[in-house]
């Protein structure tokens, strides 16, 4: 491969790369608007896409009772 070759591999990956990112972005903004204005952060996260931005952001259940035990 040629080094116009390489740079136009290296382009097209960064822009791959950067389009994952800004889909996971928009994914997890989303699932917080939704808990935000729903207030379920005091229960299980209604679904899969809160799940994941739970975990993205290191937010666990936030439950104001005493711990199971």
């Amino acid at each position: 491969m040629s080094g116009g070759q390489v740079a136009e591999l290296i382009v097209i990956l960064a822009i791959f790369l950067g389009g994952v990112v800004f889909g996971v972005l928009v994914i997890v903004s989303a699932a917080i608007k939704r808990e935000d204005r729903g207030g379920s952060l005091t229960g299980t996260a209604p679904n899969a896409a809160a799940r994941g931005a739970r975990v993205l952001t290191g937010v666990g259940n936030r439950d104001a009772g005493p711990p199971e035990g």
